[in-house]
């Protein structure tokens, strides 16, 4: 049995080799829970288990660093089939979220992709029930306070991050690819980071409460601009990494973003990559 505690959030994970299955998860080890007990478990998951796909068609294809997954729903259950490489393996979660089955045995080698990419979707599902959401985005963390930067693929999200570690001291990247952002029951907003963060090795087990949200834009000057309520919340909406299909998760996800933006603003900036544009950034920190 493997244990792991991800924004406040445990998991375990059912093997028969723990020893070979902590080898699949390198990045997950910053992550890794060694108490006894088995409180307040977000879910349970484990492998070995025959998936049979619906007959219907997929209800959602996605393609995710060279691997394609589809999603099915049915009875409130979820399956996901992932291939990568011309290999598929398959997971399916419960319509509670709270117990996960993969047919991966969890202990070969070639199988560290799948896992990561399971797990991590996993999850993301799960989480979003908890007040958790992971977002597409880049995280900067100073003095216990984060910056959360948002834009699509290509804006400068980890441009901008470099920047804040090349210019401002004390700075530090929490996450470069899909941080988790929960609130808590005190009411705060926070950021965590995650064992995964795209092609930016960085796997931080540790948490910055949000002073803002901030989306980017390339342009010719840069200019900072606070953003009206509908505006934000389509933000917010359009960079959650969710399963667009799950009208429940999708649900929770509305619901939460509500709660995330009676406390924290969000900023839209159009910026060169240059140091004025961080000192910009740098005085939203509260």
């Amino acid at each position: 049995m493997c244990k792991f505690l991800i924004a406040g959030h445990c998991f375990i994970i059912k093997t028969t080799n723990a020893e070979a299955t902590d080898a699949l998860l390198p990045t997950f080890r910053p992550f890794r829970l060694k108490t006894k007990e088995d409180k307040n478990v977000l879910f349970c998951f484990s492998g070995d288990e025959v998936i049979s796909l619906p007959s219907d068609e997929p209800d959602e294809t996605l393609t995710v660093d060279g691997a394609t997954f589809a999603v099915y729903h049915n009875n409130g259950e979820i399956t996901v089939s992932m291939t990568l490489r011309g290999v598929e393996h398959r997971m399916r979660i419960s319509a509670d979220r709270k117990t996960v089955f993969t047919d991966l045995t969890l202990t070969a080698p070639y199988e560290e992709h799948f896992l990561t990419y399971l797990l991590r979707t996993a999850f993301g599902v799960a989480a979003a029930y908890h007040k958790t959401l992971k977002i597409h985005a880049s995280a900067i963390e100073k003095d216990g306070k984060a910056l959360v930067f948002l834009g699509t693929s290509g804006t400068g999200k980890s441009t901008h991050s470099r920047l804040w570690l090349k210019h401002i001291a004390g700075s530090m990247l929490l996450n470069d690819d899909e941080p988790l952002v929960r609130v808590t029951d005190d009411g705060k907003v926070w950021l965590y980071g995650a064992p995964w963060s795209g092609s930016t090795a960085c796997y931080r087990n540790e948490r910055a409460q949000v002073s803002a949200f901030v989306l980017l834009q390339q342009g010719p000057e840069n200019k900072l601009t606070k953003m009206g309520a509908l505006e934000a919340f389509k933000v917010l909406m359009q960079s959650a990494a969710i399963f667009r299909s799950d009208r429940k998760q999708r649900e929770h996800v509305v619901s939460l973003i509500y709660d995330i933006l009676e406390k924290v603003p969000v900023y839209h900036l159009v910026n060169r990559p240059d140091r004025e544009a961080v000192e910009l950034t740098h005085s939203l920190l509260n």
